[in-house]
């Protein structure tokens, strides 16, 4: 005879994979005293997160509002080779987008309350479009294109019992080909 356990668990309503795209226009202003060049280009790393994930509910609909931050620490190389004009870029942007879920159908006795929106994966680029560094000036432009790839869960943790011990009813077999 099978024992019983009372366990907490995660249960899944749902997981479900959502895109987002955000252009924001970023302006760049050299250090007084240094222009840009032909030759002037932009590098660096950017970091992507999930910053806030609130559920909302109406009429059976779930919806997921995320917020994402994009943090680019950035070098602005003013010439054609690394050189003491350079200078640093480094800001952060914030962005919000709606998603609702398909695959959620929760039974009524399900309080939205009761649930959590977890970020299961998260990936995506980050691209510099529209460079705009005018030679001889000391201000310029560019757009920062972000596309991002968000794997969320709808998530409920419960209590429930499970039976320790030799799983019953289940059955391993080889296959075989006719």
């Amino acid at each position: 005879m099978a024992r019983l356990e009372k366990v907490k668990i995660e249960k899944v309503w749902a997981d479900e994979i959502f895109y987002a795209s955000n252009t924001a226009t970023v302006d760049v202003t050299a250090p007084p005293g240094v222009l840009f060049t032909a030759d002037s280009t932009i590098t660096g790393d950017a970091t992507s997160a999930v910053v806030n994930c609130q559920l909302t509910e109406n009429l059976g609909v779930i919806t997921a509002n995320v917020e994402y931050m994009v943090q680019e620490e950035l070098t602005v190389q003013v010439d054609a080779a690394p050189g003491p004009d350079d200078f640093d870029l480094e800001y952060a942007f914030r962005f919000e987008e709606t998603y609702e879920f398909q695959k959620a159908i929760l039974p009524v006795d399900v309080d939205i309350e009761n649930l959590r929106c977890q970020v299961f994966r998260l990936s995506g680029t980050v691209a510099l479009e529209n460079v705009d560094l005018p030679e001889g000036e000391s201000e310029g432009s560019f757009d920062n294109v972000v596309s991002l790839m968000t794997k969320l869960k709808l998530s409920e943790e419960i209590q429930t019992f499970v039976a320790l011990g030799a799983a019953p009813n289940v059955q391993t077999v080889e296959v075989t080909v006719n």
